[in-house]
């Protein structure tokens, strides 16, 4: 036999907003339903459970509450909504819960909770961080003008001199959805407002002092601003920091979150997930650390500073395993490829890029693993593996074309018709300068 779920908060049921108790909607909506108890109840809860709802002997949880909704086809909202300070809670438990999920890179839980609160969201600033949440997860989710809309809605909403960290975020999510389209000069243009915003309002963010610096050096980087670029990205190191175990620690209080959620319990909700937010926030800025060591490493690279890049490279690869981030070690072997290549090794030089292409197509990177390609491209020349090579530098050119990064396809058109006219072939040669031509 069921029994009744634990953590239901026994005692009277207040009004919902738009009149009547909580029993009472829920009745209505299961008799709309065309339900009884014991349908309604299946096979989670029990015909007396339902009953004592109905009749306001008890409060459910949370989770028995989503069951019931779910089956009558109601909004969760639809019952929940009968107090102010409850409805308060319930945007800071979205806002949090919707943050924690973006740093996990949880997009689609990072929509969800953002929807849920924009719902309910009064607060025009609330609202606008919820617009922001949602328009990266729409950017990362490859719904690029989504993202875009998401935050003119978001800055309509406020005021600078007001909510100067609200703008700036909104911005900055701007700025990425302009990288993202190949266009660098308003992405640059867009990261250079924030770090304005940042200056002029002394705002006091180190970590979005961080993601600025280092956005900018990759926009620098990519429009060729070399000097501009090492800047930014010493910038971005000097404030990046690591801390051991956090992000077990992270998922432990995120798990405690959802338990206290689950049982009513918002408050303790609530704290567990700014514990759960703060130790994301920390471990994610090991990716800004190793972004900014094998940037770094590329442009020592790019100016014909081999040990220096090399010994970049050798350091983030090592940094990425001790971390466990595949991601930023397969972009630093790339770098390292390079300098292999450049000392000769082309063999060494395409197995550890290939390798790089692999895990970086698993990730669901394209614009490093089109990188990648171009150095299994340029090594399968340089040891006469002429198709390979033709191969790994078309699809570079198909992943640069499908995610509309002009300024890279540009690149790789540019040296791929190099080294077709070094072949001879004059025709394929010059159609690949046009189409560098066309790019940027």
């Amino acid at each position: 036999m069921r029994a009744e779920p634990k953590g239901s908060i026994v005692g009277a049921v207040g009004a919902v907003s738009g009149g009547g108790t909580l029993g009472e909607r829920v009745r209505s909506a299961r008799r709309e339903a065309g339900l009884s108890q014991a349908q309604l109840a299946g096979d989670e809860l029990t015909k007396g459970f339902i009953s004592q709802i109905e009749s306001g002997l008890v409060r459910p949880s949370i989770r028995s509450l989503q069951h019931i909704a779910s089956a009558l086809g109601r909004p969760l909202d639809y019952f929940i909504a009968d107090e102010p300070l409850a409805a308060t809670k319930r945007v800071t438990f979205h806002r949090l819960a919707a943050e924690a999920a973006s740093e996990r890179l949880d997009w689609r839980a990072a929509q969800g909770a953002s929807e849920a609160g924009l719902s309910v969201a009064v607060d025009p600033a609330e609202r606008a961080s919820f617009l922001r949440l949602l328009a990266s997860a729409a950017l990362y989710l490859g719904r690029r003008e989504e993202a875009f809309d998401r935050v003119t809605e978001g800055l309509a909403l406020l005021d600078v001199t007001k909510q100067p960290l609200d703008v700036a975020r909104l911005i900055y999510v701007r700025g990425l959805a302009y990288g993202d389209a190949g266009q660098l000069v308003a992405s640059t243009e867009a990261f250079e407002t924030v770090r304005d915003i940042v200056e002029r309002y002394e705002i006091i963010d180190p970590r979005l002092r961080a993601r600025v610096s280092v956005a900018l050096g990759t926009v620098y980087r990519r429009l060729g601003r070399t000097t501009k670029a090492i800047a930014s990205y010493e910038s971005a190191l000097a404030t990046a920091s690591r801390a051991n175990e956090l992000k077990l620690a992270a998922q432990g209080f995120m798990g405690i979150a959802i338990s206290h959620y689950d049982v009513g319990d918002l408050d303790a909700a609530i704290t567990s997930y700014e514990r759960a937010l703060d130790l994301f926030e920390r471990v994610s800025d090991t990716s800004f650390e190793l972004h900014v060591r094998q940037s770094l490493a590329s442009i020592h690279f790019q100016q014909g500073r081999v040990d220096q890049a090399r010994e970049l490279a050798d350091r983030t690869i090592a940094r990425a395993d001790e971390v466990g981030d595949e991601h930023w070690g397969a972009v630093a072997q790339v770098v390292r490829a390079r300098v292999l290549l450049s000392d000769g090794k082309a063999d060494d030089a395409k197995k550890l890029a290939a390798r790089a292409e692999r895990v970086l197509g698993k990730v669901g990177d394209p614009i490093q693993r089109a990188h990648a390609l171009r150095v299994v491209a340029a090594a399968s020349e340089a040891a006469g593996d002429v198709a390979e090579a033709d191969r790994a530098f078309r699809q570079a050119i198909q992943l640069f074309s499908s995610i509309d990064d002009r300024a890279d396809l540009a690149a790789a058109a540019s040296e791929y018709s190099q080294i077709l006219r070094a072949r001879g072939a004059i025709d394929e040669a010059f159609e690949m300068l046009e189409l560098a031509h066309r790019s940027p």
